[in-house]
């Protein structure tokens, strides 16, 4: 019996199977919970938007797509045929993302059963299923928790090929899933570190049964499956992505970085120590971990090494390319509460009142921010209520001329088949990567001319009344171009608004 399981709330339940997955369970309910609840209390964002738009393609379309956009293809053709059979509700697309969280919330419990006792696993999974930034990025229509799915599920398929070599399936599986993770998200190549300082060290000292040639083969497999897919890759780079919108490198970045870190604060403004401690709980609980771990494998380096690898890794590349975005590496924060539950369950018979208090205080940390997480900001950007008025209050010829492409695809997503948005594209108009071939635009109805408004096509409008989607403190709007509008009404969407002008 571990040292931790002497505390009431766990004593007896080493030995008792049906216990130990009865809390597993109980805590996978409760994480499912916390997802799909309010999962559709924030309206669909522009990354969203565009994530269904292209979704909502042809498969083949879909790959021809990718090319023009930053990102590899398979999420897209997952969920196209996931809005195939559920729909594109925002509850419907979400929950590919939430289901997509809770398998690789299930896969990180495996791995800790596979190197740490049974005690650690379910402290484990309490925090993993109240994990505040897991939440909020699994109720994303983004790739980022199938990314963490595939790459935890390759991290367990390592560890059991590291301990069962003889069993020929699991580099099969880690090569099928490393090839499906990069054809998610390239940033999967972050995971690769991890996975090549584990094999290193536990090579070194003889302590896998992964053979070298082995590891190599393994590693050239899924290279060679990610080929056909490098020279869409050079074009997408020579397209020189927009990355303009991430902050440079910088303290601030840092600590705002740092507060998404420490079990969920979401934002650096008005940072306190409240919000710092747990990031440093982390930290600490790393070096007890990598301290008393005794496997020959050093396994609990495995742990450490997910997290704080592809992090250093990513912070190294922001110095020369602005890519300090907390969920590029999401998949690797997940490895935060499994550092955690190993070093707390390590540290009970030195000092059990601290660990109790660790406990305590991260729990009702992580509720705390989810409680915080489902009030609506009515200063945020609306676009389901500005929709919803425009549709109520529009009439037939009237035109919708949208100020900046951060609103169009999402107010395209609630219009639905009702109105086509115009997209303005004159002086006033906001920088917008890609055009007239890439990025959004290849998205737009075709052909483009048609769906996009100049100054000069404003100037000679047939529609007698047009609605100016804009920010709500933006001054710049149509009668800027010409006096001859005359604004009459305003919708209220938050920090945006549609303003009605009727030309004289």
């Amino acid at each position: 019996m571990s040292a931790f399981e002497q505390l009431p709330a766990f004593k007896g339940w080493e030995g008792t199977k049906h216990t130990h997955r009865l809390v597993l369970l109980t805590c996978l309910v409760l994480a499912l919970s916390v997802r799909f609840y309010s999962i559709d209390l924030n309206p669909i964002w522009y990354d969203e938007a565009f994530g269904i738009r292209v979704a909502h393609q042809a498969p083949a379309q879909i790959l021809a797509l990718a090319g023009k956009d930053n990102h590899p293809p398979l999420y897209y053709l997952i969920l196209h045929y996931w809005i195939h059979w559920f729909g594109d509700s925002a509850g419907g697309v979400r929950s590919l993302g939430v289901l997509a969280d809770i398998g690789a919330m299930v896969l990180a419990l495996k791995l800790l059963s596979l190197v740490a006792t049974s005690a650690a696993t379910r402290i484990a999974a309490l925090l993993l299923a109240l994990l505040p930034s897991s939440v909020q990025i699994s109720q994303d229509v983004r790739m980022y928790p199938l990314l963490a799915l595939w790459l935890m599920a390759a991290t367990v398929a390592l560890v059991c090929w590291s301990q069962m070599p003889q069993h020929k399936r699991y580099p099969l599986l880690y090569v099928l899933l490393m090839s499906m993770a990069m054809y998610t998200h390239y940033f999967a190549a972050l995971c690769v570190l991890t996975h090549w300082v584990f094999w290193s060290q536990a090579w070194a000292r003889k302590a896998t049964g992964i053979s070298l040639q082995g590891w190599l083969t393994a590693n050239g497999a899924v290279v060679a499956l990610f080929l056909p897919w490098v020279p869409v890759l050079l074009e997408q780079v020579a397209m020189k992505p927009d990355f303009g919108w991430i902050p440079v490198m910088s303290l601030e970045s840092a600590m705002e970085l740092i507060s998404q870190l420490s079990f969920g604060a979401t934002s650096a403004d008005n940072l306190t120590e409240w919000q710092l401690w747990p990031a440093m709980v982390v930290v600490a609980c790393a070096v007890v971990v990598v301290l008393r771990d005794r496997s020959n494998a050093r396994y609990g380096g495995l742990l450490v090494a997910y997290f704080f690898v592809p992090l250093t890794a990513l912070m190294l590349l922001s110095v020369f390319k602005s890519t300090l975005v907390f969920r590029y590496f999401y998949f690797a924060a997940l490895g935060m509460p499994l550092i955690v539950a190993v070093a707390l369950e390590a540290g009970w018979q030195r000092n059990r009142k601290l660990v109790i208090v660790v406990l305590f205080a991260l729990v009702i940390h992580e509720i705390q921010v989810l409680v915080a997480m489902t009030r609506i900001d009515p200063l945020a950007p609306h676009t389901d209520v500005l929709a919803a008025g425009l549709q109520a209050q529009s009439r037939p010829g009237d035109e919708i001329v949208v100020g900046d492409m951060l609103w169009y695809l999402p107010l395209d997503y609630y219009l639905k088949a009702g109105s086509v948005p115009r997209m303005y594209t004159g002086r006033f108009a906001g920088k917008s990567w890609g055009y007239p071939n890439y990025g959004v635009w290849a998205l737009m109805p075709q052909p483009l001319q048609l769906y996009v408004r100049d100054d000069e096509a404003l100037l000679h409008l047939t529609a007698k009344r047009v609605w100016w989607i804009t920010e709500r403190l933006n001054v710049e709007d149509i009668s800027r171009i010409s006096p001859r509008w005359k604004r009459q009404g305003t919708i209220d969407g938050g920090a945006i608004e549609a303003r009605l002008y009727i030309q004289e």
